[in-house]
């Protein structure tokens, strides 16, 4: 099975107390663009976990919401070596997963250790949350980097709007979607340069099958609720620092921090960013479109 993200194929194989059903990547099965990383996968059931003493402890998501987030996660790091370890509280399947993800030898080898008496297990190889911490480090891994946005491809014109959750995302994609336009995601982007130009990718959702879709960046918009639909045009290290804090970045060294911080600076220079007030209605769709 090969699944593809972005510019990243990556071959899977796996032992036979595992079945590996698509539902989140079950559109992610051929390639979108050129693939300039390939890595190998391997998923078995494990009865220990996995030997992880040698690991520095660089970081961890704790659960804010039992019932939405029934888990915890740790990113763990030794040398290029990358760890990624999920305590689960009630999954049906797993106590934990644990994953490690060589940069060098370009493999990932998922562990998973089951709940006592669990002989074999099935879940989608990019599980959540298993899957959205993987993505992080690939797309990162191959130049381009994740951010909480909706992007839709409207008249030849690739918009993305990003904000923190809860702000607008979904509702502004909807409102494009009723007026014609094409969804590339309704939340999370990966962006990925090609030929000087930055693109937005969709990437596997958790509660639905997301298509695998693309689109050009022509402008991108900070959007924010307000009373009127009111855009501005912001540049320089303000439109960067803005958009950076709505980027997912789970990174642990001054090396790939900067980077990161290369790569956002690199698009907001050639994008157009705008402060976008909007309230729920069609008016900021045709606000936007008498622009160009």
């Amino acid at each position: 099975m090969n699944l593809y993200l972005g510019p990243v194929k990556i071959s899977i194989t796996h032992d036979s107390t595992v079945d590996l059903p698509l539902f989140p990547s079950r559109h992610f099965t051929s390639p979108l663009i050129p693939t300039s990383l390939h890595f190998k996968g391997h998923y078995a059931l494990s009865e220990n976990p996995h030997h992880l003493s040698e690991f520095n402890h660089v970081l961890t998501g704790e659960s804010y919401d039992p019932d939405q987030m029934p888990y915890n996660w740790h990113i763990l790091q030794k040398d290029q070596l990358i760890g990624i370890k999920i305590d689960f509280f009630t999954d049906e399947q797993f106590q934990h997963i644990i994953a490690l993800l060589n940069p060098d030898s370009r493999s990932i080898q998922v562990h998973f250790i089951p709940l006592p008496g669990i002989l074999s297990v099935q879940t989608d190889p990019m599980v959540q949350p298993l899957g959205s911490l993987l993505i992080v480090y690939l797309a990162h891994l191959s130049g381009g980097f994740l951010i909480h946005a909706s992007g839709l491809e409207d008249r030849n014109k690739g918009y993305l709007f990003s904000a923190v959750s809860g702000t607008g995302k979904s509702t502004m994609a909807k409102l494009w979607e009723k007026a014609g336009s094409s969804v590339i995601n309704d939340d999370r982007l990966w962006l990925h340069k090609m030929n000087d130009q930055w693109y937005m990718l969709s990437t596997p959702m958790i509660w639905y099958s997301q298509q695998s879709l693309m689109a050009p960046v022509h402008k991108s918009f900070l959007i924010r609720q307000s009373p009127v639909n009111e855009l501005q045009k912001i540049t320089g290290i303000h439109a960067t620092m803005r958009l950076m804090s709505n980027c997912i970045q789970h990174f642990s060294n001054k090396e790939m921090t900067a980077q990161h911080l290369d790569r956002v600076i690199d698009f907001t220079s050639k994008t157009t960013i705008y402060d976008c007030g909007f309230k729920p209605d069609s008016e900021i769709v045709e606000l936007i479109r008498s622009m160009d």
